[in-house]
């Protein structure tokens, strides 16, 4: 079965988060998916999810219960994460991912590394303090003076860069190099560059609203 929306995604996580993050982030209007271990968080939240997606090793019996069957995508696959799965699973104008960070480092790595996997998707994913994406071809976002805005690299990356109080023009991020994060921004707006869909940014979580408006409808790769 593969899932198909015109409107953004919402995908959940087994990684904890608190209510108040969840708040922030649902929307009874936008489709739900949960990704293997999320499926308990609905569960215990009375949210009913279009689909869960995963090989379902951290969804406890009880809460597959309350799932229809038909609502259920199993897959045992090892080599692939369960956010791996959904995203292979799923086509959305951008997908939320909530449940993805600030839990176990060995997962967050993992989800970071789906990001630069599915550079054709727009995947915003949030944590309790920051909101983190991989760049498109151009972007351009409206900022404060001061916002902290990092950049990582999951490979060489040059990024042309405008409205940074460091900018990175005509430098080659990589991460056993140079990289990016803990700069600063000047002005009311900053452009990005990259060169190949290996740029991760970094932003406060109190920009969400601003990247979801801009990445949506900023250029594929």
């Amino acid at each position: 079965m593969y899932y198909s929306t015109p409107k953004k995604l919402i995908i959940v996580g087994g990684a904890d988060f608190s209510d108040d993050l969840f708040k922030e982030v649902y929307d009874n209007e936008l489709p739900i998916i949960a990704a293997d271990g999320g499926a308990n968080f609905l569960a215990e939240n009375n949210i009913y999810p279009e689909l869960v997606i995963g090989d379902l090793d951290s969804v406890s019996e009880q809460n597959v219960q309350t799932i229809e069957p038909k609502k259920i995508i199993r897959i045992p696959d090892q080599d692939s994460t369960d956010l791996e799965k959904v995203l292979l699973n799923t086509q959305s104008p951008l997908t939320i991912g909530i449940g993805f960070l600030g839990s176990q480092i060995d997962h967050e790595l993992a989800a970071l590394s789906a990001l630069a996997k599915f550079p054709e998707k727009k995947i915003i994913l949030i944590g309790e303090h920051d909101i983190i994406f991989l760049v498109p071809p151009n972007f351009s976002l409206r900022s404060y003076v001061g916002m902290r805005v990092s950049l990582y690299p999951l490979d060489e990356v040059k990024v042309k860069s405008d409205g940074l109080k460091w900018a990175t023009n005509g430098l080659t991020l990589k991460p056993t190099g140079q990289i990016g994060t803990s700069n600063k921004a000047i002005g009311k707006v900053i452009n990005l560059t990259p060169n190949q869909p290996k740029l991760l940014l970094i932003l406060p979580k109190t920009m969400l609203n601003e990247v979801i408006s801009q990445l949506e409808f900023a250029q594929h790769w």
